[in-house]
């Protein structure tokens, strides 16, 4: 799902924001996801992690039909 990451000034908190929703919304907290943030300490890498509801899966899931997992996928390109 392509996105922006929103920045609330003045706050440590980061959000994703999906494509299609307009920043009105987004200025308001609506359909904005949360994101949680993991480092490693052996190599210093930061992976950002998007917490998605069921819901949004969900409708993922009906848009787009079953997906392959993530070694099908790989296997496949």
């Amino acid at each position: 799902m392509e996105g922006k990451i929103l920045d609330e000034t003045g706050s440590t908190k980061l959000s994703f924001i999906p494509r299609d929703v307009s920043m009105w919304k987004a200025a308001f907290g609506i359909d904005v996801r949360e994101i949680s943030a993991l480092g490693c300490l052996h190599c210093g890498h930061l992976h950002l992690n998007v917490n998605f509801s069921d819901e949004d899966r969900h409708r993922f899931l009906e848009f787009d039909g079953q997906q392959l997992d993530l070694l099908n996928r790989i296997d496949s390109d």
